[in-house]
């Protein structure tokens, strides 16, 4: 099969994300599958497909975008928050930019994310399988970086129903964890028959060999290594875990933590390690290619997140045979069994990361067990092979499904263009009139010709700019003149 795997976010990148489509991409091509990636560029400048070294400059179709959604937010619905009219132009930016990439020569594609799926799933020819894995719950991200304002207004609504379509434009959604099946089910209205649940699986062959490699960060001394492997964000929870450090330093003094990975929250936490006078002991190590190694060196790996799925790091933690603390957020407690396979502390609570810090500290017993037990159970547990199985499985039965589905879908896209016909007879918006290669080319900014006719002409006949869905959500809210839009 030729296989597209795409998502809105860049690749590549540290996060586990971009580690499960690289190593979903290595193991398609081991079994003999052909294998495109499409993403952002790490700059936001591009989308590209590393694997063909082709790129799309974004500026020229955001510019397009901008211009005539920009019209369409000044008249329709000035008051909307900017959040949102952002999020809608970046989609819409970005799905143009997918139907560049000659979407009918591929077999199947798999989406990564929401705004992916929803993205592809506008501008796939209709014949090709959709198939996605939805790596978070973004709402809940969402709320604790203060996107969303408040839980029940528009900002919540726009992001719950972008959760909604990008999980269930998909023909059927992978999910890794049950905490994230349970929380699209029940805050999102999915339907648990759309969902199915692959746990994660890693190369642990590939990655015992890089474990063996040296590390350029060597400690000399006789301090217990603390290694935590995260992104520098909110979501991470590093605020509590260096209150929890404070603490542990004022009865403990012989340890060192690193903190691996790097991200938005890194000013703001190298001035709280100021502020606590932790500088001799946490290190900012930054994003690292030699995590196996540095593992392997650590005494106690530990994620504080306050909102996590189903992290990479806790898999190569316990293959690598280092004792582990994680919090109870998300689907975290499916991976490790309190004082059996880890410890778990309560998610936003430095004072119980700070307990179990110090306990295995203290016990070397508990963290040889725990460490032992661990690795035993993950080297089973996160079986790449049994995940490569799962996931096949998955698009066989998508392409088997889809290809019933074409049949049925005909008569209701000559429905929806009927009916798109009508729309606009009594000289309201159209939403068709918004996007057409006439409007482009009378655009007041610069345009490609040759890059937006390959862009229209890939276009399904029923496409259009602005979202009708987006345009349904937006006319339920008691906002001025929206029921003018059509």
């Amino acid at each position: 099969m030729k296989i597209l795997l795409a998502t809105y976010w860049t690749l590549p990148h540290t996060g586990g994300l971009s580690g499960y489509v690289y190593q979903l991409k290595e193991e398609l091509e081991r079994l003999g599958h052909e294998v495109d990636v499409f993403g952002h560029h790490p700059s936001y400048l591009h989308y590209h497909m590393p694997n063909l070294n082709r790129f799309i400059e974004k500026q020229q179709i955001w510019d397009v975008v901008s211009e005539k959604m920009g019209n369409f937010h000044n008249q329709y619905y000035p008051e909307l928050d900017p959040w949102i009219k952002q999020m809608e132009m970046e989609r819409y930016s970005f799905e143009l930019a997918a139907a560049f990439c000659k979407l009918h020569n591929y077999d199947l594609i798999h989406t990564q994310d929401i705004v992916a799926t929803l993205a592809l799933s506008r501008v796939k020819p209709k014949h090709i399988p959709l198939v996605a894995t939805i790596h978070g719950c973004f709402t809940k991200e969402f709320l604790l970086y203060g996107m969303i304002k408040q839980v029940g207004d528009i900002t919540w609504q726009y992001s719950i129903l972008q959760e909604y379509l990008g999980t269930r434009s998909s023909r059927i959604a992978i999910v890794p964890s049950n905490w994230l099946k349970n929380q699209l089910v029940s805050d999102c209205g999915l339907s648990s028959d759309h969902l199915i649940v692959i746990p994660y699986g890693i190369n642990i062959h590939s990655f015992k060999k890089k474990m063996e490699k040296s590390a350029d960060i060597q400690t000399g001394s006789k301090k217990k290594i603390i290694a935590c492997v995260a992104r520098l964000s909110p979501v991470k929870g590093h605020t509590d875990l260096l209150n929890a450090l404070a603490r542990l330093k004022v009865e403990e003094n012989e340890w060192v933590c690193w903190l691996i990975g790097d991200g938005p929250s890194r000013s703001e936490l190298e001035l709280q390690r100021n502020t606590l006078k932790l500088n001799d002991h946490v290190l900012f190590l930054g994003d690292r290619n030699d995590v196996p190694a540095l593992l392997k060196q650590a005494d106690i790996f530990v994620l504080p997140s306050i909102q996590d799925n189903l992290p990479y790091a806790v898999m190569e933690a316990q293959v690598s045979g280092t004792p582990v603390i994680v919090t109870d957020a998300g689907g975290i407690p499916e991976m490790v069994l309190h004082e059996k396979t880890g410890l778990i502390s309560s998610a936003g609570q430095s004072d119980s990361i700070y307990i179990n810090l110090k306990r295995l500290l203290n016990d070397a017993s508990l963290r040889e067990i725990l460490a032992k037990t661990a690795k035993e159970c993950g080297e089973i547990q996160w079986s790449l092979d049994t995940m490569m199985k799962r996931t096949l499985t998955v698009y066989g039965k998508t392409i088997e499904h889809t290809k019933g589905e074409n049949a049925l879908s005909d008569s209701s896209n000559q429905e929806r263009k009927e009916s798109r016909d009508t729309d606009n007879k009594d000289g309201k918006f159209s939403i068709d009139s918004l996007f057409s290669f006439q409007a482009v080319e009378t655009s007041q900014v610069p345009v490609d010709s040759e890059v937006w006719g390959k862009i229209l002409s890939a276009l399904p006949e029923e496409y259009s700019i602005p979202d009708p869905r987006f345009i349904d959500m937006i006319k339920q809210h008691p906002i001025k003149n929206y029921d003018r839009i059509s």
